[in-house]
């Protein structure tokens, strides 16, 4: 009954003494002034000339809520999906970062448990034989006795000043940021991972393209051949035309490596060798077109996305909280220590009633004559405190930047496309003509060459700003944070 007093009136005590006030800083979120809107950019116009085909379509940008989850099914590519499921489950450095989470995650528990009290149980049995050498003249006889016990030891720091609280509170702060960098982890894969698709479908268009005008060429200087055999041509002629067909096919192995290099590059992002998707990715595909609007939101929404920017946020959380774990040395440490047990010589009396001991009381340490060695590690800590919230602005600026980048990228591409699209069709239009005038002995075959190389060119940049149109989109994704929200292991990686 007494010892139940005690441990009660002591557990109420601290209960009240936990409400009260704790060292250091609160934690807050940091603030920061964000633009009203997105810098200006350039957007495509219309041409004043007309193509000869259909025009490329405008992809607008406006300023609507942004809808990014899975943002990589607005390019309606259902391989590029699969390719993402598949990357869920198997990349890698993604798994890593999951178990970061679940490293931070055990951390902040163990803190958390010395808000309680520590119990040990322990058990002896002790026989001991005294000497028969002590006591007056020597003439005591040995004696010899048993010792069993059993019983629980307990610990509890009371914590009056919240420097526990406070050590919980960061490693909490640290567990939110590890799920912070996962998101991060998966934005970034997202992102490497679309790109390499594009750039790779890219990569296989202007292989198509390099084939057809292959062709072209080399059915130009058969006719060519064949006209030298009836006096229409000349060897110079026929020459320039062999010397464009090897310059044209001399295009294709670095386009071939660099295909195989993209196929390499996915497929170590899918957490596999790198020939194993060789045999899927090798049969071309379209290049993913964009959608015909592309919602981003508003600035101030970036610090609620970029998983980068919510990371360095709980960061400053960490930092603060720390700053109170160090302040709290500068107070003394109460405890409430106690044990209770039973104590008997022999065996079978062990568990009675009268072999019941306990023992209960407070103990205080406090370390005064290492008051600067605590002084300077709270001058450490808040330094490290200014470190995290100027990186926090420095992420926020640099989230802006980014944003705004990708944007005058993506808009002014689409420009850029429009422009060869036309060039494009034009180039066809002088090959065509060339092509007519030099079969009825009205021009010279360079006319056609020029013609023949202008069109090779310019089919070649577009398809190349096809590409740079789609994977500029897929960096303005990922600089708008897009994604995390479809993260895997969320069963590791809910907030608690």
């Amino acid at each position: 009954m007494r010892l139940n007093m005690l441990l009660g009136g002591a557990a109420l005590a601290s209960c009240a003494v936990l409400g009260g006030c704790m060292v250091g800083p609160n934690v807050r979120q940091p603030k920061m002034a964000m633009p009203a809107t997105w810098a200006k950019s350039a957007h495509p116009r219309p041409s004043t000339t007309a193509p000869a085909t259909a025009p490329v379509a405008v992809s607008k940008v406006t300023n609507a809520p942004a809808h990014l989850a899975r943002w990589w099914e607005n390019f309606h590519d259902p391989e590029l999906t699969t390719l993402v499921q598949e990357a869920a489950r198997s990349n890698l450095t993604l798994q890593q970062a999951t178990q970061q989470i679940i490293e931070a995650r055990e951390i902040r528990n163990a803190d958390a448990a010395n808000l309680g009290p520590f119990v040990n149980a322990a058990g002896a049995y002790q026989h001991s034989r005294s000497s028969k050498n002590i006591g007056p003249g020597g003439n005591f006889g040995p004696s010899e006795s048993d010792l069993y016990q059993a019983g629980f030891d307990a610990t509890w720091e009371l914590d009056f000043f919240g420097q526990i609280r406070r050590g919980v509170q960061a490693a909490n702060a640290n567990y939110h940021a590890a799920i912070e960098n996962q998101r991060g982890v998966w934005v970034t894969l997202l992102s490497e991972l679309a790109n390499d698709y594009m750039t790779l479908r890219g990569v296989q268009r202007q292989i198509a393209v390099t084939n057809a005008n292959l062709k072209t060429q080399r059915h130009t200087a058969t006719i060519l051949e064949q006209q030298i055999g009836g006096g229409l041509s000349t060897s110079l002629a026929l020459a320039n035309a062999k010397a464009q067909v090897d310059t044209t096919e001399s295009q294709l192995p670095e386009l071939r490596i660099q295909e195989k290099q993209l196929i390499y590059a996915i497929s170590i992002l899918l957490g596999k060798p790198p020939q194993a998707m060789e045999k899927q990715l090798s049969v071309p595909r379209p290049i993913p077109p964009v959608p015909p609007v592309v919602p981003i939101g508003l600035p101030g929404q970036l610090l609620l996305r970029r998983p980068d920017v919510r990371q360095a946020e709980e960061q400053y959380a960490a930092a603060t909280a720390n700053v109170g774990v160090a302040e709290g040395n500068l107070f003394p440490h109460f405890m409430i220590n106690g044990n209770v047990g039973y104590a008997a010589s022999d065996a079978a009396k062990l568990f009675n009633t009268s072999s019941l001991t306990y023992a209960i009381g407070p103990s205080v340490s406090w370390s005064i004559l290492n008051w600067g060695q605590v002084q300077s590690n709270i001058n450490q800590q808040k330094a490290i405190r200014i470190q995290a919230f100027l990186n926090y602005r420095q992420t926020v600026l640099q989230a802006l930047d980014d944003v705004n980048s990708a944007l005058a990228a993506y808009t002014r591409e689409q420009l850029h496309e429009k422009l060869l699209f036309e060039a494009v069709a034009q180039n066809q239009k002088a090959v065509d003509y060339s092509t007519q005038l030099f079969e009825n002995g009205l021009t010279d075959f360079l006319n056609v060459l020029s013609a023949q190389q202008a069109l090779y060119i310019s089919q070649d940049a577009l398809v190349q700003s096809q590409s740079a149109v789609s994977t500029d989109l897929v960096a303005l994704y990922k600089a708008l944070g897009g994604g995390w929200e479809s993260a895997p292991a969320a069963a590791a990686t809910s907030k608690e």
